[in-house]
């Protein structure tokens, strides 16, 4: 399974496979509900993490 944690405006969207999971306020609680999906997962299953910023242009 393949998660990415993605900075938006609002907060942190959690997504797997093209497909938004869930949003959090903060980054520390959407990396906890990804390794709670880890976790609970299929051990035999290969797994990948991804965490994209919002640009930050001055």
């Amino acid at each position: 399974m393949r998660y990415e944690v993605v900075e938006d405006q609002d907060g942190w969207i959690v997504r797997s496979e093209g497909c938004e999971l869930a949003r959090f306020g903060d980054q520390d609680t959407a990396l906890q509900d990804v390794a709670a999906r880890l976790r609970d997962g299929d051990p035999s299953m290969p797994a990948a993490l991804s965490v994209r910023y919002r640009s930050r242009m001055a």
